[in-house]
């Protein structure tokens, strides 16, 4: 395993989720497919600076950042959505021309664990899932969303 792959891993899931110790960042490493030591991870912890707070740990400096404002995934579907299928563990949406990409960022931002990956092309957005049912559940909260 690159140690840099490994690294950038840990930070997202330091900047995403509440990591608590460095038994519970091992468990969401290996959810990623990533099995580390105990003596790895506290190596990387001291190597990226990594502090433990209270709460978990953090990245040092992390204060959060002011987003721009972007519209809610809701409002980006029912603006440009034409279309939404399935295909094995993949879900196929289709959009007006020229709308792929801010429907897949929008995806992208929500975070949603049934998510494995987007891509963007013009009017498609192809998004990857671990499997099936993923797809199916992924499906339904996109429709569920497009009903509010």
């Amino acid at each position: 395993m690159d140690n840099v792959y490994r690294r950038t891993q840990i930070l997202e899931l330091l900047r995403t989720e509440t990591v608590a110790t460095q038994s519970d960042l091992r468990r969401k490493l290996e959810r990623r497919g990533i099995r580390v030591t105990q003596a790895t991870v506290s190596r990387d912890i001291e190597e990226l600076g990594i502090i433990k707070t209270r709460e978990g740990y953090r990245v040092p400096d992390s204060a959060p950042t002011a987003a721009p404002p972007q519209p809610t995934l809701a409002v980006v579907l029912k603006e440009f959505l034409r279309g939404v299928r399935l295909a094995a563990n993949m879900v196929i949406i289709k959009t007006h021309p020229g709308n792929a990409h801010s429907v897949a960022v929008a995806l992208d931002a929500e975070n949603w664990m049934e998510i494995m990956g987007t891509i963007a092309g013009d009017d498609t957005v192809f998004i990857a899932t671990a499997g099936d049912r993923e797809a199916s559940r992924l499906q339904k909260k996109i429709m569920a969303l497009l009903a509010t």
